[in-house]
C-alpha cells in the first residue's frame, strides 16, 4: 500500500484523522473485513471442538450454554460483515456503563450512527473483543473461561528452546559481579531490545493462527535486527533511570502478549530489580481475554507455575522460582486494571480513569509494550511520521514514558525525515508486518 509510506502520513486519510476501515488502502480495512471475522470463526470452532471437554470440566449446563454463545458470536460476525450499527452492551459486566457512555458520545460525534466500517478502527476492534467476552458471560458456568488460552499456551510451549537460551544468558549476566557492573547499560539495552522483538509474537495479527515458534538465541537476534530498529532511545531511558543517583526507581510495565513476549518482559523486570535500578516493578495486564494473545492474570500465574515444573530445563526452573519469589515478596506486583480494556485512547485516561492515571504518576518510568498500546498512546490517528513521539501523546504524560513496539498498524511517529520512504523501498509492508520496531521515550520534565 503506497499510501502507507509517506513522511506526510497516509495519503488516503485526512491528516490527524482517526484510522478507519472506510479507508480501504489502510490496514484497518482488511482487519475489519477479514482478520476480525476470521478470529470470531476460530473462537466459534474452538468452542465447538472443545464442547465435550468443557462439559466434562465445567458441567452439562456449560456445554449446553455454548449453543447460546455460538449464536451470539455468529450474530456478531454477521453484524460486522454487513456493517451494521454498533449496538449498546446489554450485559451486567462491570464496565458496561463505561462502554455505553463512550458509544453514546461517539454516536453524537458521528451523526447518530456508529458502524464497523465507518467508525474509528481503534475502538471498533476493541468492541469486538468486548462483545466476545459478553457472549461467554451470559452463561454463568463459562464466566472466567479463556477462549484463547490453548493458543497462548501452545505458543509458550513452542518457544521453550529460545526461552532456555535467554534464561541461561540472564542468569550469567544478572549475577552482577565486579566485571559486570560496568556493563549494566549494555545489558539493559540488550534486554530492552529482546523485549521489543518479543512483541513480534502476536496471535491477533495472524487472526489467531499459531505462528512458527521463535528460533535461536534472542540476544543474538538483537544484533541481527538492529537495522530494523527505526528509533532507539534506549540510551535516554537508561539516563533517566540512573539520573537520580543510586537507583531505587518504581517502574510500571504495561504488558502485551503472553507466551514468549511475556517471558522477555519478565527478564527485563528481573534485571531492573536485581540490578537495583528499581526497587519495585508493577506489571499491568488485561482483566479479560483480549486481542487473542494478551496477558491476563491467569496467563501470568500459569507461566510461572509452568516454568517451575520444567525439570528438564534447570535454568527455566531457576528463573521461575526467582520470579515467584519476587511476586511473593511484593518486589513485583500484578495489576489487571480495567482501563486497558476500555475503548479510550490514553490521552483520555485522566478523565476516564483518574485513579489509574494517578497511580502511573507515582512511577519513575512507565514502559508500554506492543502495537495496541502504541496506537492508544498516539491516538491511532494519521500522524506525519516525523511528528515527535511526545507531541503525538497529546498530553498523556503521567510519568516518563517508554514504548517498545514492533509495527503492526499503519501509524508511527518520531521518525527522521525521509525514513518512512527509505524503509518502504526495503519493505513495502514495513508498517504492518511486525518486522520493524521502535524504542521511543518521552520525558515528564
Amino acid at each position: 500500500m503506497s499510501s502507507a509510506t509517506s513522511t506526510c502520513g497516509l495519503e488516503a486519510v485526512p491528516l490527524h484523522a482517526p484510522l478507519s476501515a472506510k479507508y480501504k488502502t489502510t490496514f484497518a480495512y482488511p482487519t475489519i473485513k477479514d482478520r476480525c471475522p476470521t478470529i470470531l470463526c476460530r473462537v466459534i470452532d474452538h468452542l465447538y471442538r472443545e464442547r465435550q471437554h468443557i462439559g466434562r470440566d465445567l458441567g452439562e449446563e456449560a456445554q449446553e450454554g455454548l449453543k447460546k454463545v455460538v449464536e451470539k458470536l455468529s450474530q456478531l460476525r454477521y453484524e460486522m460483515q454487513t456493517d451494521k450499527p454498533i449496538s449498546s452492551l446489554e450485559d451486567d459486566i462491570g464496565n458496561k456503563h463505561v462502554w455505553n457512555e463512550y458509544l453514546d458520545m461517539r454516536k453524537i460525534e458521528e451523526g447518530g450512527v456508529c458502524s464497523w466500517y465507518k467508525s474509528a478502527w481503534m475502538w471498533v476492534e476493541c468492541y469486538m473483543y468486548r462483545r466476545v467476552f459478553s457472549a461467554l458471560h451470559q452463561v454463568p458456568q463459562l464466566r472466567g473461561f479463556d477462549y484463547f488460552q490453548s493458543q497462548k499456551q501452545e505458543g509458550f510451549m513452542g518457544s521453550l528452546a529460545p526461552m532456555q537460551l535467554l534464561a541461561d544468558w540472564l542468569l550469567v549476566n544478572c549475577s552482577f559481579n565486579d566485571n559486570q557492573e560496568s556493563n549494566l547499560e549494555k545489558i539493559f539495552r540488550q534486554l530492552l531490545q529482546v523485549s521489543l522483538w518479543g512483541n513480534k509474537c502476536d496471535l491477533s495479527i495472524s487472526a489467531g493462527v499459531t505462528q512458527k515458534a521463535v528460533n535461536g538465541n534472542p540476544v543474538d537476534g538483537v544484533e541481527r535486527l538492529k537495522e530494523n530498529l527505526l528509533v532507539d532511545q534506549g540510551g535516554d531511558i537508561w539516563n533517566r533511570l540512573t539520573g537520580g543517583g543510586g537507583g531505587g526507581a518504581l517502574v510500571d510495565i504495561v504488558m502485551d502478549n503472553a507466551g514468549f513476549e511475556l517471558f522477555t518482559d519478565l527478564c527485563l523486570a528481573d534485571f531492573l530489580v536485581t540490578s537495583k535500578l528499581a526497587t519495585k516493578v508493577r506489571m499491568r495486564i488485561k482483566d479479560q481475554p483480549w486481542f487473542v494473545s494478551d496477558t491476563t492474570r491467569q496467563d501470568f500465574s500459569w507461566t510461572l507455575n509452568k516454568l517451575t515444573s520444567l525439570s528438564d530445563s534447570p535454568s527455566l526452573v531457576t528463573v521461575g522460582n526467582r520470579w515467584k519469589g519476587f511476586v511473593d515478596s511484593g518486589t513485583w506486583e500484578i495489576f489487571d486494571d480495567a482501563f486497558w480494556t476500555y475503548p479510550h485512547v490514553f490521552s483520555e485516561m485522566a478523565t476516564a480513569d483518574p485513579e489509574l492515571y494517578s497511580e502511573l504518576s507515582q512511577a519513575d518510568l512507565v514502559i508500554f509494550k506492543g502495537d495496541l498500546n502504541y496506537r492508544k498512546l498516539v491516538g491511532d490517528v494519521n500522524w506525519e511520521t516525523t511528528v515527535p513521539f511526545s507531541t503525538a501523546l497529546q498530553g498523556f504524560l503521567p510519568s516518563n514514558i517508554a514504548s517498545l513496539r514492533t509495527l503492526k498498524a499503519d501509524v508511527v511517529t518520531g521518525l527522521e525525515p525521509g525514513k518512512a520512504e527509505e524503509t518502504f523501498k526495503k519493505d513495502p509492508d514495513w508498517m504492518t508486518g511486525g518486522n520493524w520496531g521502535v524504542i521511543q521515550f518521552a520525558t515528564k520534565n
